[in-house]
């Protein structure tokens, strides 16, 4: 502890016995224009003004000041302070009038004049990780409107009463910005310096407030990134000045800004300090804002100078609401927000903007309107909620002309800079906070657009719904870009406005985010959505829509025409009008007008509506228009006759045979087929016949366009022209000015491998040229048509020409092209066709054209291909008939091969037939070395003579350790008509275990003695070949009289040697002189035995006498164990090797244990009874009873003895004394006594056979204790080797389970924790997660734990609902019921359960429903496998199941695998490493893990960093799972011995608890006897008479 006087205990005892330090700031203005800062702590009540000064020079002197040179300070004259009210100090400064919490700022005078700017006064320092954020594109537009968003934020502040005016003024030199907001002042709450200062505006922390509330939320809480001043300032131009004043304060405050000084400081030392200044207020600033507050910004140098027209417009756009405002008000009166000017003039009064101008040109019916609330569940969101209103207004066709092209004229006509059209106009804009986003000029949102369909109505939907423009209104749960202009496109709560359809995402990284659709205080569905809208756009088509303008006044009348449906009209359509004109978009359409029509129009076929894919060409004869002149709705269809000029061959398919034919008849349909105006019995009637409906929209959409009659006669000429006949295929003969490379060949019949060809030409002759000859091609006669495509086919057909067995290997459809100045050339290139000519059967060429008339040309040619024998080889497999993929023939020693099928191929796996053959000789080779043959086999070949099955033969050789461990050979076939097959890749492998060799030598039998390890076992495996068997061959060791040092169990493998290495893993349990047993087993059958006689060694006892006094010791007997040529044995030596003593004459400790040292132990004491007679007792070893002796002694009684003192003349008798014990209590050791005082000798002679006797208890029972002790450690070891084996043999699987058993119930008040103290489990509750599986390894157990989390788990698995029921129920208010269920258990424990817990029902689980792995004791999932790299497994498939976990399942037959773990991990899978990882995620489903710590969750999702998690699953070996039943037997009887062990254990706790206390107890008794025979001493020692009075009493 510091002492009293130290700084840090005073300022300790100050904190706690003082009043709180008081820290004063000063900002010192100084005149000669610079400041400094100036900070005092405690300085008392009042200072002098001379120290006060004094302070200030001391900090101008520590703190070096920039810039040039300055006038000095004349501090020796008139030096004074005023404050910020004008007040002078000149002699003292009050403490009191300043304040702690902020700077106060105090200007200095010298008499010298004063000026009105200082520099460094303002610190606009940024943090820096916002330097890092700036906007990277910013216009002046986005500029601008920052500073208005800063002014428009700080009138929102004002009081109802006071003024809300922007003035904006502009000219070439300079901008200012004036509102009359709340102002500014030098305080640290509301300092100009944080206008300057990037990310500390006071506005940001309004912006919660701006999310809810009523749309359109006019609450302009813009402020997000803080980049409203100092940037958009010094965007605009190179200077800036900042003034504004409080209501409070009555100065104003400057702040000077310059971008050549920001720049520079910025790029040093990341400090801006700018200078600032205090001024009075003008009176224009104080007739502007009675309330006596304002800003304003003033800015020169401008890097662009925006028109003030342009200006307005702009600002009239993004502003609108807060400039004149009409939704909430009840009368027909306009509302005015805020007070904009532009240059003295009101932008309310400005008409030219493209908002006014919209709303000017959209009609007068409903608007469809929607309130729309985002909500998003994901953590990661910056923000839980956001509400939109989406407002839908129509904009008709008035007169044939479309509102929006009004619109688009009107604002070109303005110099507005807009380049959109009728298709492209934006059909949404977005309002944040009633702020236009000017470049949020999106399409159509998905609700918006029609579903793709066909028919009449269809088509009617989509063009009016081209005629709506949505306006979007959001709040500030929206997030928009860093300029403010759009929304932020990577915001969860954009991509759901974008994806507004009420429906599907096409976008899953917005599925968290949930979207409530309400229309007039009704939520809506998807389908009602749908319904609604289009509903919405009908009726206002039906009201508000006049489709033609009448066209010419002369028109017939039909009155309910009968051809409704072919006319493309309406059912309910009962009049139409029949014009041979029209006028649409300022031009006259008439009859017999030639048009070219594009793709994309929808056209009224005979059968059904279809979209043309090409251009086509046809003569306006009609135009229909519904309903009767004057009506302000109804559609309008243009009656065509159709010519198919020029259209692409492929997008034919779309049309049926019978439009085919329409299209072919001729250039152009006659009068006669076109459409007629016809008068019937009763009235009119319009007969289309064969002339096809067009929408009159196609007219708007820039679809249809005139022809000259010039440009429709060539036309129709060069139609006539081109008439193509048939298809030549073009070969080097005929080719002679091509280079053809490897053409079509000429020949019929090739053999397989023919070189491939390159590729094939073909042409196109027309009708003069359809002869077709060798000569060489005439150019003249090629057609070339641009517009026609060829199409070549190649089909093979195996074997024969059935075509239904035809398979296609390439299809190609190509356009002309020209080679060396040649034209209409279809060239076909065949680099990516690999299999022609390989394969044999027929290979048809199929060329063919489909004709402008829709007529189709072919050709056709056809090439054999026949097996190639010059490349004949052979494929084997071990199963007849199989395919050629089966490269290896595996073969095992002892194994008959039941068919070994041979195929005989060419080379390309064409199948080459066998002759007539009966017998085969089948030789395998290593190289060239002979290994095994077999003769005269009989063979059998298939009903196709390409397969010769070749069956039942056995191999024999004992040769194949020289093909080991790979055991791969070569096996060639030998037939009787002299074929020898290629020699094939086989496998050989040897048989079964048959004979083993046990290496050991002489000494090894005869030297084996009690718990040795045997260093030299050695076992040589055979089979019955004499081969070495294969590594990893599994054989069950079972020992009698040994036991296994590595506790892995009986089950044994083969070392890659061949030999089953025992050597240092057998210890020898059985005693001396008897035997131990090894046998070797496979599949039960024992294929070695060997016994072994353990060595004999004796017991003796050295140093026994040859009798003994009763009552005493036997002391120090020797014991020890020689071998059978009398040595002593130095092996017997250590805690294993203990002597016991058994007699029924002596009282021995219960369980005594003497050490073994070297051979010898010795007996330090043995208690001998107190009658005389004969004593026997056999001493042994404890751990092998067999090695014992039986020791016999004499006992007899000692009399007393008398003897003489050197100085008494009367005998006296002499005692023996008490035996040595723990305590130093020996009595006298001789008592000489007259015959006058026999009465104490007996008193003594009493007292000293009592000690004696207690002496020897207390001995016996230390003798008892230490036994007893020896015993107990010995067991303890015994003990913990049992665990080990038991573990390492059957799995650690209760102790791991137990250890995360521990670990569950340290998570105090969780369910899991509850359910483990309690075990409180039902039947149907499973259990918990983390108990219910096991791995396999550690990592895994790490990895698999971290990806599920803890709360998975420490989930509760039940299997049916009713279980989970069972956990809790509820009050009537919804709350939890403490008193029942899992709470009660909780509460009674003392830790109730204070968070939610997750509980899995296995019967309302989706389970995996796809195959399993039968054969294994796990049934593992049957998952497809990725193939990558390092993949080690599926992680539900990784989850060992115990047996009684096997048996759970569900009420369907579901296991807790495909239900529960399938539930938690899907396919997840697991990898070595991250880099195996990485390379594998294309592969990916549900995610992966790496042992090395790497984690991905679903698409894109990265779990990083490092953690190690509480609760893990327990990890046991897999070996532990599958233990055999000889092993569960093996290991039932250790743990039953195990068992017992902890039993004797505890016993002997007891008995040596007992004996302590018993031993404590004679203690106390000899000290109290010892007591009474030393007082009997003193009496006896005192002079004759006195004495023997005392005694006497």
């Amino acid at each position: 502890m510091a002492s009293r006087g130290s700084g840090k205990w005073a300022l300790v005892e100050h904190r706690h016995h003082s009043r709180a330090s008081r820290v004063y700031r000063f900002q010192i203005l100084l005149p000669n224009g610079t400041s400094t800062g100036l900070t005092l702590k405690d300085p008392g009540e009042e200072m002098p003004l001379h120290d006060f000064l004094n302070h200030i020079r001391t900090e101008l002197e520590n703190v070096p000041m920039d810039g040039g040179e300055r006038r000095g300070i004349d501090w020796s004259g008139d030096v004074y302070l005023e404050d910020l009210l004008d007040r002078k100090i000149d002699k003292k400064v009050q403490f009191s009038d300043f304040a702690t919490k902020n700077t106060n700022i105090l200007r200095l005078q010298d008499g010298e004049g004063f000026v009105r700017t200082f520099e460094n006064m303002w610190d606009l320092t940024p943090p820096t990780e916002l330097l890092q954020e700036l906007p990277a594109e910013y216009s002046t537009e986005s500029a601008l409107a920052d500073l208005v968003d800063n002014s428009l934020q700080a009138l929102w502040s004002n009081d109802k009463k006071d003024r809300k005016l922007i003035r904006i003024t502009i000219d070439q030199e300079k901008i200012v910005i004036f509102d009359t907001g709340r102002g500014m002042d030098g305080s640290d709450e509301n300092s100009i310096s944080k206008w300057g200062t990037i990310g500390s505006s006071n506005h940001r922390v309004f912006r919660a407030k701006g999310i809810g509330g009523e749309a359109p939320y006019l609450v302009p809480f813009f402020g997000m990134f803080g980049y409203g001043g100092t940037i958009a300032s010094m965007h605009l131009g190179r200077r800036a000045i900042v003034s504004s004043k409080t209501k409070e304060s009555r100065k104003v405050f400057t702040l000077h800004l310059s971008r050549e000084a920001l720049l520079e400081k910025s790029s040093s030392k990341l400090s801006w300090k700018t200078a600032g200044g205090i001024r009075d207020p003008s009176k224009e600033e104080l007739t502007l804002s009675p309330h006596q507050s304002f800003t304003q910004v003033e800015i020169q140098g401008l890097n662009r100078y925006l028109g003030a027209a342009k200006l307005q417009r702009f600002l009239k756009d993004i502003y609108f609401p807060y400039i004149q405002y009409d939704e909430d008000n009840g009368s027909m009166n306009t509302r005015r927000l805020v007070q904009f000017e532009v240059n003295g003039v009101d932008l309310a009064e400005i008409l030219e903007n493209e908002v006014t101008i919209t709303n000017l040109h959209s009609c007068a019916g409903p608007d469809f309107i929607l309130d729309v609330t985002f909500s998003c569940t994901s953590t990661t969101s910056a923000n839980s909620q956001a509400h939109a209103r989406v407002k839908c207004v129509y904009f008709p066709i008035v007169k044939g002309k479309e509102s929006i092209d009004s619109i688009l004229e009107m604002l070109r006509e303005n110099a507005s800079g807009v380049k959109e059209n009728f298709d492209k106009f934006s059909r949404v804009s977005i309002r944040r906070l009633g702020r236009l986003l000017p470049d949020a000029r999106w399409g159509p949102l998905p609700f918006m657009e029609p579903k793709q369909s066909k028919g009449k109505k269809a088509e009617l939907l989509k063009r009016c719904c081209k005629r709506v423009k949505c306006f979007v209104e959001t709040d500030a749960g929206f997030h928009p870009t860093l300029s403010k202009t759009d929304l932020a496109q990577h915001d969860l709560f954009t991509k759901a406005l974008r994806c507004l359809d009420g429906s599907s995402r096409s976008d899953s990284s917005v599925e968290d985010v949930n979207v409530d659709v309400h229309r007039v205080g009704r939520s809506l569905s998807c389908t009602q959505l749908e319904k609604q809208y289009h509903n919405w756009i009908n009726n206002m088509h039906v009201k508000y829509d006049v489709e033609i303008d009448g066209g010419d006044n002369d028109h017939t009348v039909i009155i309910n025409p009968s051809n409704k449906e072919r006319l493309g009209i309406s059912e309910d359509v009962e009049v139409i009008r029949v014009y041979t004109s029209v006028s649409r978009k300022g031009k006259t359409w008439k009859r017999g007008d030639h048009l070219k029509i594009q793709p994309g129009v929808v056209a009224r076929m005979k059968s059904n509506f279809h979209s043309l894919k090409s251009i086509f060409y046809a003569t306006l004869e009609y135009v229909v228009g519904e309903g009767l002149a004057g009506d302000i709705c109804g559609e309008a269809r243009l009656i065509c006759r159709f010519v198919p000029l020029f259209f692409r061959t492929r997008n034919l398919f779309s049309f049926s045979r019978a439009q085919m034919n329409l299209f072919s008849r001729s250039i152009e349909c006659s009068d006669n087929q076109g459409c007629l105006l016809e008068e019937g019995p009763d009235s009119m009637r319009l007969n289309i016949q064969e002339s096809v409906s067009f929408p009159i929209s196609m007219i708007d959409n820039d679809k249809c366009h005139t022809m000259e009659d010039d440009s429709w006669r060539q036309i129709r000429r060069k139609k006539k022209e081109k008439a193509p006949a048939c298809i030549e295929i073009l070969r080097n003969l005929q080719g002679n000015d091509l280079a053809i490379e490897r053409g079509l060949p000429i020949e019929q019949v090739i053999m397989a491998g023919y070189k491939n060809p390159h590729e094939f030409i073909a042409v196109i002759l027309p009708q003069p040229a359809t002869t077709c000859s060798t000569s060489l091609l005439d150019k003249r006669y090629i057609l070339k048509d641009d517009e026609i495509e060829m199409e070549m086919e190649i089909n093979h057909l195996p074997g024969s020409k059935d075509h239904l067995r035809a398979n296609r290997i390439y299809r190609k459809l190509k356009k002309p092209s020209s080679r060396d100045s040649i034209n209409g050339l279809y060239i076909f290139q065949l680099s990516e066709v690999s299999s022609i000519f390989t394969k044999s059967g027929v290979y048809q060429f199929i060329f063919s054209v489909r004709c402008k008339d829709s007529s189709i040309i072919k050709h056709e040619t056809e090439i054999t291909v026949r097996p190639n024998s010059n490349t004949r080889c052979w494929q084997l497999s071990s199963v007849a008939d199989c395919s050629a993929d089966n490269a290896v023939v595996d073969i095992r020693l002892g194994i008959p091969v039941r068919c070994l099928a041979a195929r005989s191929h060419d080379l390309y796996g064409n199948g080459i037939p066998f002759l007539d053959v009966h017998k085969a000789v089948i030789t395998i080779l290593d190289g060239d070395d002979f290994l095994a043959q077999v003769e005269d086999i009989e063979v059998e070949l298939s009903s196709d003579s390409l397969t010769l099955n070749i069956r039942d033969f056995l191999f024999k050789t004992s040769k194949l350790d020289i093909i080991r461990p790979k055991y791969e050979a070569m096996l060639k076939i030998s037939l009787s008509d002299n074929e020898f097959s290629h020699p094939c890749p086989c496998k050989v492998m040897p048989g079964f275990p048959s004979t083993i060799n046990m290496d050991m030598s002489l000494a090894w039998e005869k030297n084996l003695t009690p718990g040795e390890v045997i260093d030299d076992a050695l076992l040589e495996v055979f089979d019955h070949c004499g081969n070495h068997v294969e590594e990893g061959t599994e054989l069950i060791v079972r020992i009698i009289g040994l036991s296994f040092v590595d506790k892995h169990g009986p089950v044994r493998k083969v070392n890659s040697e061949g030999f089953v290495d025992l050597r240092g893993l057998l210890r020898v349990i059985n005693g001396f002189g008897s035997q131990a047993c090894l046998k070797i087993f496979r599949h039960k059958k024992e294929i070695f035995a060997r016994t072994f006689q353990i060595a004999i060694r004796n017991l003796k006892a050295v140093k026994v006498p040859q009798s003994c006094q009763a009552g005493t010791l036997l002391e120090n007997i020797i014991f020890e164990v020689s071998d059978s040529d009398g040595l002593i044995d130095e092996s017997i030596h250590g805690p294993l090797h203990t002597l016991s003593i058994r007699s029924n004459e002596l009282k021995l400790v219960e369980g005594a244990q003497y050490a073994f040292e070297r051979g010898r132990c010795i007996v330090s004491h043995v208690p001998v009874p107190r009658e005389p007679g004969r004593v026997t007792f056999v001493a042994y070893h404890t751990h092998f009873s067999d090695l014992e002796t039986t020791i016999q002694i004499p006992v007899y009684t000692l009399d007393l003895v008398p003897v003489k003192g050197e100085n008494e003349s009367e005998p006296i008798c002499s005692y023996p004394t008490s035996s040595g014990s723990s305590q130093n209590t020996i009595p006298p050791s001789q008592l000489v006594l007259s015959q006058s005082n026999s009465l104490a000798a007996n008193i003594m002679g009493k007292f000293s056979d009592e000690i004696r006797e207690i002496d020897a208890e207390i001995c016996s029972q230390e003798v008892l204790i230490k036994a007893f002790d020896s015993r107990k450690r010995a067991l303890e070891n015994d003990i913990v080797d049992l665990q080990d084996e038991i573990s390492h043999t059957a799995g650690s699987a209760s102790g791991a389970k137990e250890l995360t058993r521990h670990k569950i119930e340290e998570n105090v008040g969780t369910a899991a924790a509850v359910l483990c103290s309690r075990q409180w489990f039902r039947d149907d509750v499973v259990g918990i997660v983390a108990l219910l599986g096991t791995v396999a390894d550690r990592k895994m157990s790490m990895m698999l734990s971290v990806y599920l989390g803890e709360d998975n788990m420490l989930a509760v698995v039940c299997k049916t609902l009713a279980a989970a029921n069972y956990f809790e129920k509820y009050d009537a208010d919804g709350s939890v019921d403490v008193h029942f269920g899992i709470h009660q258990e909780a509460a009674n424990l003392g830790v109730p359960i204070r968070k939610r817990f997750p509980i899995i029902c296995l019967d309302a689980i989706r389970p995996y429903t796809g195959g399993l792995h039968l054969h294994t004791k796990q049934k593992p999932l049957a998952l497809p496998f990725p193939h990558s790299k390092g993949f080690k497994g599926f992680a539900v498939n990784m989850i060992n199941l115990s047996p009684e976990s096997l048996k759970i399942s569900t009420k369907n037959g579901y296991g807790l695998r495909e239900t529960l773990f399938y539930r938690l991990f899907g396919e997840l899978q697991v990898y070595e490493t991250r880099d195996d990882m990485w390379q594998a995620i294309p592969h990916l489903k549900n995610g992966a893990v790496s042992l090395d710590g790497g984690i991905i969750k679903g698409d894109g999702l990265l779990i990083l960093g490092y953690s190690d998690p509480e609760v893990t699953f327990p990890v046991v070996p897999r070996a532990a799972l599958d233990v055999e039943e000889d092993d569960s037997e093996y290991v039932c009887t250790r743990i039953k011995t195990m068992h017992a062990q902890m039993d004797v254990v505890k016993t002997l706790e007891n008995r040596i608890k007992a004996a302590e206390e018993q031993r404590q107890k004679l203690v106390m008794e000899r000290n109290e006897k010892k007591r009474k025979f030393d007082e009997i001493s003193e009496v006896l020692s005192q002079p004759s008479g006195s004495g023997d009075h005392q005694l006497y009493q």
